[in-house]
């Protein structure tokens, strides 16, 4: 019996060092590809109200207790790496919308407009994500940081502003 116990204690111990090591910060690693970029905007934007993402295998997962055991000691993830991937990608999205707008090429205009489309949609799947962590305050007061700087930045594009400030450039 005193071995059934101890095996017990080695299997908990094994499980709270993984979790422990598990909480490094999301870093992206292969955002290095402008359809990566792209493709992981329009990830966020199909985020709906319930699910968490992880972040390390692209998928997403309905919030629940069996998720909650699964993102603890199998396939680890966290908030903290969701909110640093939205983030991170919402960033480098602007980057990118910024070098297709400055191109000359008749395609890079089309994934510029395609680009304004995506990002939008991205605000939807960030405001789910807000709901589905509703109970976190800090959680959602950075994700209105974000929304709201994507949605002024955003807000550029659409205004009527943006046409006068390209005549003035001319």
């Amino acid at each position: 019996m005193n071995k059934n116990k101890d095996y017990m204690k080695k299997i908990i111990m094994k499980n709270i060092l993984t979790v422990l090591k598990g909480k490094e910060k999301y870093k992206l690693k292969n955002m290095d590809g402008n359809q990566e970029i792209i493709s992981r905007l329009k990830f966020i934007g199909q985020i709906k109200k319930g699910e968490k993402i992880n972040t390390k295998h692209m998928y997403v997962q309905p919030d629940g207790f069996g998720t909650s055991l699964s993102r603890t000691f199998f396939k680890q993830d966290n908030r903290g790496n969701a909110l640093s991937f939205c983030n991170e990608t919402i960033i480098r999205s602007f980057e990118l919308l910024i070098t297709y707008e400055r191109s000359s090429s008749k395609s890079e205009r089309i994934l510029f407009q395609n680009l304004l489309l995506d990002l939008d949609q991205a605000t939807t799947g960030l405001s789910n994500l807000k709901v589905t962590y509703i109970v976190d305050t800090k959680f959602c007061c950075d994700m209105d940081t974000i929304l709201q700087n994507t949605r002024a930045k955003l807000d550029k594009y659409t205004s009527t502003d943006c046409e006068i400030e390209n005549d003035i450039e001319l």
